[in-house]
């Protein structure tokens, strides 16, 4: 080929003039093997090989090789017989590494995934009222009947002073499930546990009777004990107040005044259950994080499948992905923050942290670390350099094959 001629594109044309040249290199590397172990040289090759046409321009090879391929009839070219197991095994993980570009479908589903994910965070408070009374319905139900009436009298029920009125589950450990060792620990004992502040110090105060006098609850054996703290739990999460978010109550033991009051003042909401709570914290929202990811993994797995005959995805289209959940759960958590932001503008201070969609926000972080971690993976798949293939393919070549294989050709 001349030397002017361009690197001519990737397409079927180029494919079969690699084929051809990796069957000459054959032909070339069989004459060099043969001559090494003094066994008979094929001459019909050593003479093809040496008048074989030189100076060609990329389309008269390109008919050339055309026309070996029919005479010979080699077939149509693969690039698995090309290729030697080494380097097709680097092409498959490469491909298999390589960023898949978006399609224009993928944009549409990512839009239409985004918006159910920003209608969620918009209308949550319209959302929660609505998970609220498929909840109640589950409250009169016999069997949270019956746990509520198996769980009665427990010790983390305590509303005496300090620890009483609407929002009381949020003023001790008993009913933060980030804390359920502490609160089991209460029901093993039979005996309440609580901290409250005055002028500055941190008091404890333990109760072992109801405020009419009896005896609380108690389970000393483990499993008795867990069993009785799930189903007053249950029967407490179905409630409009639900159950603080884990680890809430925490910042009632903080020293800071402003905190403490920020905590009870965002549970307790201002009517019954529009706080800052297990239900509109994290089930609500993640109703809609759910339905985001429904979409999107659906289309992706339905693309995969369409395409290879299985929905199982390849690290390069799971990257994509993520990539794609990165930018629908993007659009909600933006909503989110903005409507936290106008809520608290306009008045509604503590509580306006309800409308935070928590696990979108901490779904995008952990999306963003992975896409960061597939980018990272691609750069150290990426291809080598020339001068990396140059030295892997001289380094195939030893001294007595290359004199062998000159003298051959000089003798044709």
């Amino acid at each position: 080929m001349s030397t002017d001629d361009r690197t001519p594109p990737v397409d079927a044309d180029f494919l079969g003039n690699l084929d051809a040249l990796t069957r000459d290199l054959d032909d070339i590397e069989a004459l060099a093997a043969a001559a090494l172990s003094d066994e008979p040289i094929d001459q019909a090759t050593t003479q093809r090989l040496a008048h074989a046409p030189t100076g060609l321009r990329y389309d008269e090879l390109t008919a050339h090789n055309q026309r070996r391929r029919e005479v010979e009839a080699w077939g149509e070219p693969e690039i698995a017989d090309i290729l030697d197991p080494v380097a097709l095994a680097q092409l498959e993980a490469w491909r298999a590494a390589a960023r898949h570009p978006w399609e224009g479908g993928d944009f549409v589903v990512v839009g239409a995934a985004g918006l159910i994910g920003a209608l969620a965070a918009l209308y949550d408070t319209r959302v929660d009222a609505t998970v609220l009374k498929g909840l109640s319905s589950l409250k009169n139900s016999d069997l949270l009947r019956r746990w509520e009436k198996d769980s009665a009298r427990l010790p983390i029920d305590y509303t005496g002073p300090k620890f009483g009125g609407p929002a009381h589950r949020v003023r001790s450990a008993g009913h933060d499930i980030g804390r359920f060792f502490t609160a089991l620990n209460q029901v093993r004992t039979g005996t309440f546990e609580g901290t409250w502040w005055d002028d500055g110090q941190r008091l404890v105060t333990r109760v072992t009777t109801t405020r009419s006098g009896l005896p609380f609850a108690q389970a000393p054996e483990l499993h008795h004990a867990i069993a009785l703290l799930m189903k007053h739990w249950a029967a407490d999460f179905v409630t409009p107040m639900s159950l603080p978010l884990p680890g809430w109550t925490l910042l009632g033991d903080m020293p800071i005044r402003d905190l403490r009051k920020f905590a009870d003042a965002a549970y307790a909401g201002t009517n019954t259950g529009d706080g800052l709570n297990l239900r509109s914290g994290l089930l609500t929202p993640g109703l809609g994080m759910l339905a985001t990811e429904l979409v999107i993994r659906t289309h992706t797995h339905l693309t995969a499948y369409n395409s290879t005959g299985t929905p199982r995805l390849e690290p390069s289209a799971a990257a994509k992905r993520t990539e794609m959940l990165l930018a629908a759960h993007t659009a909600a958590g933006a909503i989110s923050l903005s409507k936290t932001a106008a809520a608290a503008i306009t008045g509604e201070t503590a509580i306006a942290a309800r409308h935070l969609n928590v696990p979108v926000l901490l779904r995008v972080g952990t999306l963003a670390l992975q896409v960061r971690s597939d980018t990272t993976t691609r750069a150290q798949a990426g291809t080598p350099s020339w001068t990396q293939l140059l030295t892997d393919e001289a380094t195939t070549w030893t001294l007595p094959e290359a004199i062998t294989l000159a003298d051959l050709l000089t003798d044709a």
